[in-house]
């Protein structure tokens, strides 16, 4: 070979080298999943190419299939490409290492990168492998018939269980070992989950899980464990299970597979109630073994204001995910806001464990020393067979002030309760005939009064003189009135049966007679021939009637009434004012809480006297409580617009914006006394109308007087009537809908006002006229009450 010839079938191979790829279809997998690795060798000659796989640990080879084709068509040299794919399974959990292929052809060697593949565990929840339970049911699973051919089964620990029992499910394949030689890649076997349990993520073995001598002949077997938890008492049916696997026909690796399907008999469990004897009073159907129940606190220097992280925790075996939350009880004062439980699962002996944690945020408004109850978890213990209670002990916390005290503000003191104002009372007493009462009457009387007034062609005729009522008229009609209190029924009251209806009422026989015989006498008095007689006696008869009935003449029955009701008062036993402080105690010694609360039941016994809602607000405020101050202060400025003390008080919690200050905004009279100044109004320009002594500037005036008011009441009262809400908590978020987790359209303050829409739930669908508009959580608001009065 000449020189020349050598070097140029050097620079040939050097422009031509080997070209090699490694890759695969998925970087990362979850154990006992499938990928595919493929490798591609690509040279300019056809020289054969021989391709070394690295080791593959951590992964089992399915199945290998390479194909090699030479293309020698076209000017330039042959091509031959070499094709590799693998299908691998991953059996090991972590970050794996898929070391570089080596591809050979002559003497040149090319090497790929090394690929990492990250392999992470099963199904949260998932056993790891195969749990002692599970393989005890393999162990003893009985072996099939026949040993020639492939069976299905399905095994259970039992066909009768509790509910809320943990029950294993296996279904076992069994294949005679010269098949399963020869089967290209393991066969599937597949758990089908029932109905009305609850179910965690079933496990396969992609290997041999056990082998048996059967009648000399070996089989190996395949399973699928799955764990249930049936859900109530009943039958449950477990579907039957399935595997498929593929035979090729011939003996070669690259022979065509033919596919086949099996699956098994169905299985009944029976499940049953939990027993009824020994259940709690406050069970909640839990089951379980060895459960503990732990209170965390944290942190331990509590103040007002501040949240708490409080944390209470079921550990123990069971089903962890559906264990309910514990039953913790409050101190007043605390707002808890709950967290999502967070279950953390775990295998124990073959059984589902783990715990369940559950979270609160907890802020204590009120200073002073607080417990927490004692915890009691009662649930069912399936180790003893009996029911048994988990429990943590009482907590006691001590708040301290906060560290920002808000005594530095200057307090209001607190309002003497003098009742509901009295123009409001006569309003509302009014509504609604009284009212219409007011504006038809004026009207109608002074047309009457005009027409009687208007002068006639005969002479006047005298003035009309008023009877005089004598003594005896008027304990004649007192002596009606008395027995028509005692006899409602007015047939019985003037007929022959006064008597018997008298004693039916309770009056001795004696006094009922002499009644029934007065009544007679004022008749025949009155009606009869001979006239009155002798007035005097009969009148004192009358007066002797009345009081054994329990009425007395000329003005001594109320005299004797106010007298009676005074000595009740001076004598009734104080044991109501005994029972505890009063609210103005609590709040002097500095119990805010409890004189919130004593307040605001006054306020909702008598919700319409101003003097309560103010208190109220000051007992808030003090308590650093700034959004219910302010609400409760609204209120009362409401009943009491002009009261000096209130605007103080509502001088200290100004609006947080200008919105806020215009819904909040009250006139200088209340809906009730705009309406009665109207009234009043109105009464004058229609009896200066008839008598015809103004000139018609004083009634212009008067007309004018009644439209105004009445429109400033009318007005007054419409602004009453909108569904008003107030922001109790600082940094309130709007959201765009009724979730926890929705964006926030804005953030409102403390004291904010808003104007509700409707309630869905929990939520309030909220608004106000500078464009804000969504939903906000019930408890984060207080609404005003709508009264247009």
């Amino acid at each position: 070979m000449t020189p020349s010839l050598v070097v140029l079938l050097a620079l040939q191979v050097a422009a031509t080298p080997l070209d090699v790829t490694a890759r695969v279809d998925r970087a990362r997998v979850v154990l006992g999943d499938e990928i595919g690795l493929t490798v591609r060798a690509r040279a300019r000659t056809a020289e054969p190419v021989s391709l070394e796989l690295p080791p593959l640990a951590g992964f089992l080879v399915l199945s290998t299939h390479e194909v090699t084709d030479v293309s020698v068509g076209g000017p330039g040299a042959p091509v031959r490409t070499t094709v590799r794919e693998l299908q691998l399974r991953a059996t090991k959990v972590g970050t794996l290492l898929i070391g570089a292929v080596h591809a050979r052809q002559g003497r040149v060697i090319v090497a790929t990168d090394p690929i990492v593949v990250t392999v992470d565990s099963g199904a949260a929840g998932g056993p790891p492998a195969l749990t002692p339970l599970a393989r005890a049911l393999v162990d003893a699973a009985p072996p099939p018939e026949r040993t020639d051919r492939v069976a299905l089964t399905v095994v259970v620990p039992t066909d009768t269980v509790l509910a809320g029992q943990q029950l294993d499910v296996v279904a076992t394949a069994w294949f005679p070992r010269e098949l399963r030689n020869r089967l290209h890649r393991p066969p599937q076997v597949t758990i089908e989950t029932p109905q009305r349990v609850w179910a965690y993520p079933a496990a396969r073995s992609s290997d041999v899980a056990a082998s048996r001598l059967v009648r000399g002949s070996w089989l190996d077997l395949y399973v699928a464990h799955q764990v249930v938890f049936p859900l109530a008492a009943g039958r449950v049916v477990i579907p039957p299970a399935s595997v498929e696997f593929a035979v090729p026909t011939t003996f070669s690796f690259f022979s065509r597979e033919e596919r086949y399907a099996l699956q098994s008999d169905s299985v009944t469990i029976v499940v049953l109630p939990l027993p009824v004897e020994g259940r709690p009073a406050d069970d909640q159907r839990v089951t379980g073994r060895g459960l503990v129940l732990a209170l965390d606190v944290q942190p331990a220097d509590a103040r007002v204001g501040e949240p708490l992280e409080v944390t209470t925790t079921v550990a123990g075996v069971g089903n962890v995910a559906l264990w309910p939350e514990p039953a913790l009880r409050w101190p007043p004062g605390f707002r808890p806001y709950p967290a999502e439980p967070e279950a953390r699962i775990d295998w124990q002996g073959g059984r589902i464990s783990g715990s369940k944690a559950f979270r609160y945020l907890v802020v204590p408004d009120s200073a002073g020393t607080f417990v927490l109850p004692e915890l009691r978890y009662p649930y069912y213990d399936m180790g003893r067979g009996g029911y048994t209670v988990a429990g943590a002990a009482p907590r006691t916390l001590v708040v301290a002030p906060g560290a920002e005290p808000r005594a530095a503000r200057s307090l209001p003191p607190l309002a003497p309760v003098d009742g509901e104002a009295w123009a409001s009372a006569v309003a509302r007493d009014l509504f609604p005939w009284g009212w219409g009462a007011l504006v038809c009457a004026p009207p109608l009387a002074a047309l009457l009064w005009r027409r009687r007034s208007r002068p006639r062609g005969g002479p006047e005729p005298a003035p009309a003189v008023a009877p005089q009522v004598t003594r005896l008229g008027r304990l004649e009609r007192e002596f009606h009135v008395v027995l028509a209190s005692h006899v409602a029924d007015p047939v019985a009251r003037d007929g022959d049966g006064l008597a018997r209806a008298l004693r039916a009422a309770g009056i001795e026989s004696a006094v009922a007679d002499h009644i029934m015989r007065l009544r007679d006498r004022l008749r025949a008095a009155r009606y009869g021939p001979r006239g009155l007689g002798d007035a005097a006696e009969l009148a004192a008869e009358i007066e002797q009637v009345l009081g054994v009935l329990g009425a007395e003449p000329h003005g001594g029955r109320r005299v004797r009434l106010f007298s009676t009701l005074c000595c009740a008062a001076l004598l009734a036993p104080r044991g109501s004012l005994a029972q505890g402080p009063s609210a103005e105690a609590l709040y002097a010694a500095g119990a805010l809480r409890a004189a919130a609360d004593s307040f605001a039941a006054r306020a909702a016994a008598e919700p319409r006297t101003a003097a309560h809602w103010y208190n109220v607000g000051a007992t808030l405020y003090r308590a650093g409580a700034d959004g219910k101050a302010a609400a409760a202060w609204a209120v009362a400025a409401r009943l009491a617009p002009r009261d000096r003390m209130i605007r103080r008080a509502r001088e200290l919690l100004p609006a947080p914006d200008a919105t806020s200050e215009r819904l909040l905004a009250v006139g200088v009279g209340a809906p009730g006394e705009w309406g009665l100044v109207a009234a009043a109004c109105w009464v004058g320009f229609w009896a200066a109308l008839a008598r015809r002594r103004r000139s018609r500037a004083w009634l212009l005036g008067l007309a004018v007087c009644a439209a105004a008011a009445g429109a400033q009441g009318a007005r007054e009262a419409l602004r009453r009537q909108q569904a008003l809400a107030v922001v109790v908590s600082p940094a309130t978020p709007v959201r765009v809908a009724p979730y926890g987790g929705a964006s926030a359209v804005a953030t409102v303050e403390a004291g904010a006002a808003l104007l509700v829409e409707r309630r869905d739930g929990r939520w309030l669908e909220v608004r106000r006229p500078d464009g804000i508009h969504g939903w906000l959580l019930e408890r984060e608001a207080v609404r005003l009450p709508q009264d247009p009065l």
